[in-house]
């Protein structure tokens, strides 16, 4: 991996604020011409600093409405049981993330769904039926004020 220069951290920032630009359009916010934008955002992706550039689709616009955050205790702690809950738990659409935490509780899960119902379905379908689930709180998202993966480049 090659050391970052300050138009490397433009190209970063550019892109985390406008995923869907080309090397032509980049290269007009960076003050670069299009090739070497290019061949440093090409080196970026070979190296793993840019790891996607996805789709991000309007939840409420698909009838998704609600966002629950799901913490599980798990009844064992050894290393297979963690990561089959994670297997399993990964596996189901409407969880987005699967997190790992260190503390009181194991898992944090971000749970999409339409509305509570489909909440209270998917939880009696799916989340107690994860291997190894001892116990489950969930707490609702009122309102979101922030939500990004940009990092402060």
């Amino acid at each position: 991996m090659q050391v970052m220069d300050d138009i490397d951290f433009r190209i970063l920032r550019t892109l985390q604020s406008k995923g869907n630009l080309n090397a032509a359009d980049v290269s007009k916010h960076v003050g670069l011409s299009q090739s070497p934008v290019w061949r440093r955002i090409a080196r970026m992706e070979e190296d793993g600093i840019i790891k996607d550039r996805p789709v991000i689709l309007d939840p409420k616009k698909l009838g998704f409405e609600t966002v629950v955050f799901v913490r599980i205790k798990l009844s064992a702690h050894g290393r297979q049981s963690i990561e089959e809950f994670a297997i399993k738990a990964a596996k189901v659409p409407e969880i987005q993330v699967v997190q790992l935490l260190m503390g009181e509780i194991d898992f944090r899960l971000r749970v999409i769904v339409r509305d509570l119902d489909h909440f209270y379905e998917l939880m009696n379908r799916e989340l107690v039926t994860l291997p190894g689930v001892q116990e489950i709180q969930s707490s609702v998202l009122l309102h979101e004020y922030k939500n990004t993966r940009a990092l402060p480049v």
